[in-house]
């Protein structure tokens, strides 16, 4: 009986969908094709019909597993979005972000899928175990090894390079991969990944559609003629007739062009990526190195994937495997919720960012949906102006991040019961003496650090590209790196974490009823109960330093480690604040990048993410946490604290522009301190009608970016109207807000003085008197001297610190 007989009986039993028949007889023909060459067409029928009923039968168990677990996660979640008290919405967005009303008590379970997407991936690095270290960039980005990199494709492939350090990174890289796809697996993510796929292809569209269709399709044609590459048909079941390939790789240049499947989900493991097969290590070189990631991008795209593949499994064991779907069916039910809410209801949603349009802002932010580019040159346009703005504008964060993150550390360490003297020491530590130390006991708790995942100056993607939002995007990169803000915050993060896994250590050795109070309010929080924590506590502890830390690897329930570990991802953001994807959500307004709204919107916005998470984390917590006596005190402690790191960022931001600290007894020195504390540059606004940068509430509001081209425009309009002229100072100005580094904190005041104060002098032939009415505004609208000042070549005296507090 042939198999098409074969076929039409079970269709005609029900036994199978017709459907189902006919993807099987199309599997066995496209088998069929491959075998008849060699076994002749009775073997090849035989021998493609025993496969394709073997392929059928693992593609229908996989059906059913997944079909399981999708069905308990959508009942997972959907029992989380009854039981949370302040509603379905607010429910929904706890399986999204960090639950900024902290309802795990009654919904008992947390884990949301960003903290966790960030947990998973320090796991998939922990199994690499620094072993591509060697290839990340250093001297903040100027120095990479972008050619022995290439010796790790030939061990992945299985040709002994003589590299040891690449034969290392090869076998990390497949192992790391391996376990992401059995993990994934077992969730049910119907894969067809096969033996012979090793490495991550990172077509680039702007390349491919620059070399054009013909060239493209002539030298994949090549490859595949000479045995070089295998084309797979995408439903993943096996090698494609030869008479499609040419099809399918037209349809592949059309799919890479305009960038079909970006933005559609995590991707770590999606069936686009594995159309061809590359038969040797050489073959991927000469197509990558064309097509793909350049002469020097290797070490982004392995890298890349690896988080690309943490993301995806965090999206499938919490929303489960067709997360897309169970997401569109649970957020019609919070709509529904939402739209029964009373006015008040609906007006506390909108405010905390719980309601369902922040929902589905949010869920696009995570999928990377929004971060998708619509038009190429649009988002080129757009994040180029805005890496400018990065790298000419954020050069002293650091002197802003240090009091303010310390604070916000005290803060999150002292409402956890971890000691927050400790976590101090340990980031001093590690920043100076314990460098390695750290990295290797970070590991080993899977909290290394996400700079190994950073963009390098380095890894040029095209040897001949040398304009564009990748150069803008390395400058923004490499100058943040040089101001040390990268290296204190990734500290900051890794030392609250170590210090965290170190009080849960000590308190292991308590039953649950015994436990600290305030331990016990954390794993109350985040809904573990005594059950919990009794297989917790049994988890052997790692000793080091001559202290013991939590082993999360030791945990026998991998659901439960999970939990631990998303719960402690987000307590750490109280520690270090950083926008979440609620929060990108919002800041984006749901706006796809490379629109020209998208854009417009993402560069008013630029810069202004802190308030706002600040307000969502550590302000909401103090408001809505405890009782209302609690509340009072933790409101006023916060609010106390941030004026303090207010206060310091003042000081500092003026000793580096090279005035003198201001005077602290003034009543507007602290009511400028207060709004700084958490709220940037619009304390400058409580005295004067510009920023101390120049720039005035047009400019504030439309964004860096576009306010200093409207301003610029402006000014040109003017001068050619007769109307104004474009003096030195202006000038100077506007080329400082473009230069990248004009604010890098520790060569501020030379900048200013020996390069755009020069700048003015030399246009402007009054600039003397310019000079002399800056100083004379700093002294009358904030009461501030010089210790280097305007016009000065060199200093004239020390800073006078006694005008900290004058008698």
């Amino acid at each position: 009986m042939s198999i098409q007989n074969c076929l039409a009986r079970l269709v005609q039993a029900n036994r199978i969908s017709q459907k189902a028949a006919d993807d099987a007889l199309a599997l066995h023909e496209g088998i069929q094709a491959r075998l008849y060459p060699s076994m002749g067409p009775a073997s090849a029928d035989a021998a493609g019909a025993l496969e394709a009923a073997r392929v059928m039968m693992q593609a229908a168990q996989e059906r059913k597993l997944m079909a399981a677990k999708q069905a308990i996660r959508q009942s997972e979640i959907a029992n989380r979005m009854e039981l949370h008290p302040k509603g379905k919405s607010t429910g929904l967005m706890s399986a999204l972000v960090r639950d900024n009303w902290e309802g795990g008590a009654a919904t008992k379970d947390a884990i949301n899928i960003e903290s966790h997407a960030e947990s998973v991936t320090k796991k998939l690095l922990g199994i690499m175990n620094g072993t591509m270290d060697k290839y990340r960039s250093t001297m903040a980005g100027l120095r990479q090894d972008t050619e022995s990199i290439w010796n790790v494709v030939d061990e992945v492939y299985g040709v002994d390079s003589g590299d040891a350090d690449a034969k290392a990174a090869a076998q990390a890289f497949s192992a790391t991969a391996k376990y992401a796809v059995d993990r994934v697996k077992r969730e049910g993510k119907p894969l067809s990944v096969l033996e012979d796929w090793r490495l991550p292809q990172s077509w680039d569209a702007k390349q491919v559609k620059n070399i054009g269709e013909r060239t493209f399709i002539n030298d994949l044609m090549t490859e595949y003629e000479g045995g070089n590459l295998k084309v797979m048909d995408k439903a993943g079941h096996g090698e494609a007739p030869k008479a499609a390939v040419p099809g399918i790789i037209a349809n592949a240049f059309n799919d890479i062009t305009i960038g079909k499947g970006q933005g559609s989900g995590a991707g770590g493991f999606s069936n686009q990526l594995r159309v061809f097969r590359f038969e040797n290590p050489d073959t991927y070189k000469r197509l990558m190195q064309k097509y793909g990631v350049g002469s020097g991008g290797l070490f982004n795209t392995m890298m890349g994937h690896v988080q690309a593949m943490a993301k995806e499994i965090a999206f499938v064991e919490v929303l489960g495997p067709n997360y897309q779907q169970t997401f569109d069916k649970l957020l019609q039910v919070a709509r529904d919720d939402f739209a029964q809410k009373g006015k008040a209801g609906k007006l506390v949603d909108w405010t905390t960012m719980n309601n369902p349009v922040s929902v589905q802002r949010s869920f696009d932010a995570l999928s990377g949906r929004l971060g998708a580019a619509q038009s190429d040159l649009i988002a080129g346009i757009g994040g180029g102006m805005r890496n400018l703005m990065t790298a000419s504008r954020l050069g002293s964060a650091t002197i802003s991040a240090l009091p303010g993150d310390s604070m916000t550390a005290i803060l999150a360490s002292n409402y956890n019961n971890v000691p927050a003297a400790a976590v101090l020491s340990r980031l001093v530590t590690d920043l100076t003496t314990n460098r390695q130390g750290a990295e290797e006991l970070a590991r080993q708790l899977n909290l290394t650090a996400a700079t190994v995942l950073d963009t390098a100056i380095g890894t040029k993607r095209f040897d001949d590209e040398v304009i564009g939002q990748g150069v803008t995007g390395r400058l923004a990169d490499g100058l943040m790196r040089i101001t040390g803000i990268n290296t204190w915050t990734e500290g900051l993060k890794r030392a609250f974490s170590m210090e965290f896994m170190g009080m849960i250590a000590r308190q292991t050795e308590h039953k649950f009823e015994d436990l600290d109070p305030v331990f016990r309010g954390f794993l109350d929080r985040y809904g573990f109960n005594a059950g919990d924590w009794d297989k917790l506590r049994v988890s052997p502890h790692i000793e080091a330093e001559g202290a013991k830390f939590f082993d999360v690897n030791g945990v026998e329930d991998q659901r439960l480690a999970d939990r631990l570990m998303s719960a402690i991802i987000d307590e750490r953001h109280f520690a270090v604040v950083e926008p979440d994807a609620r929060i990108r959500g919002k800041m984006a307004l749901g706006m796809q990048r490379g629109t020209i709204l998208g854009e417009a919107v993402r560069s008013a916005t630029q810069f202004k993410s802190f308030p706002m998470t600040y307000m969502m984390t550590h302000l909401m917590r103090a408001l809505t946490q405890g009782s209302m006596s609690n509340r009072a005190y933790r409101t006023t402690q916060l609010l106390l604290t941030m004026t303090m790191a207010g206060a310091a960022t003042m000081q500092a931001q003026s000793l580096i522009a090279g005035r003198d600290p201001n005077d602290m007894s003034k009543p507007n020195f602290w009511t400028e301190a207060f709004i700084r504390g958490g709220g940037g540059m619009l304390g400058d606004f409580v005295n004067s009608s510009v920023t101390r940068g120049g720039d005035g509430i047009t400019q504030y509001l439309t964004g860096p970016g576009p306010g200093e081209v409207i301003s610029a425009t402006g000014d040109v309009a003017q001068w050619i109207a007769n109307k104004k002229d474009v003096n030195g100072k202006t000038f100077a100005q506007h080329v400082k807000a473009w230069t990248p580094g004009s604010s890098l904190w520790y060569t501020k005041a030379a900048t200013d003085r020996l390069i755009f104060d020069n700048i003015q002098a030399m246009i402007d032939p009054n600039y003397r008197q310019s000079f002399n009415r800056y100083e004379r505004r700093m002294k009358k609208d904030f009461g501030q001297t010089f210790w280097w000042a305007p016009g000065d070549g060199l200093p004239q005296r020390a800073p006078e610190i006694r005008k900290i507090w004058p008698r």
